[in-house]
């Protein structure tokens, strides 16, 4: 069972946290700014969505809630290279490379379907009392703190702000070690060149 059940558990504890229930009707602003920063700095494998984009003359529309990209696959399922817009545009360069600008994905002159893997942001709590997303039940503390440093800038109260952010700090640490065993504690590593 996770600590917090959903969004309204989630409510109750923040408050419980700054000691003021008065903040509630600012509570999804404060839960939306959260998440705002939370979106910046969690890249955790639970983000990784796979998508298909579909060009037209070159122009796809980023995908749903991206965050950032990981692959763009070409026609045989190989990962693309990312390049800067400028050599999208060179005859050499189609169709094996692609760029990001503003919110689309450019592959020069191509037209059809590729498919691609990213982070995507975190679903919204403030949607509903009732709900709820990986981070909240894998690691409620980190919303806890992340909506608590918002809910202490709220009431002007920089030491429960600075003393939130050090619990925050640690509760993200906490979370990339989570995450890092996660992906790599089976990865086997080869040292390339003579060895002695």
């Amino acid at each position: 069972m996770a600590v917090f059940a959903d969004y309204l558990d989630l409510r109750f504890a923040v408050t419980d946290l700054v000691g003021n229930r008065s903040i509630s009707d600012v509570m999804p602003r404060l839960v939306q700014m959260a998440e705002t920063k939370l979106n910046q700095k969690l890249r955790c494998r639970q983000q990784i969505t796979d998508a298909t984009l579909t060009f037209t003359d070159g122009v796809a529309p980023l995908p749903t809630g991206f965050l950032e990209m990981l692959h763009v696959f070409d026609h045989s399922g190989h990962p693309m290279r990312a390049t800067d817009i400028a050599r999208t545009v060179s005859s050499r360069a189609q169709n094996s490379r692609y760029a990001i600008n503003g919110s689309s994905v450019l592959i020069d002159g191509y037209s059809g379907d590729r498919d691609c893997r990213y982070f995507t942001a975190l679903p919204t709590l403030t949607s509903s009392s009732s709900a709820s997303n990986w981070l909240l039940e894998d690691a409620p503390d980190v919303y806890l703190y992340a909506v608590g440093v918002e809910a202490a800038k709220h009431l002007r109260d920089a030491e429960l702000a600075m003393t939130t952010g050090a619990l925050l700090e640690q509760a993200m640490d906490a979370l990339k070690v989570d995450d890092d065993r996660a992906r790599w504690a089976n990865a086997t590593v080869f040292v390339q060149g003579n060895t002695p």
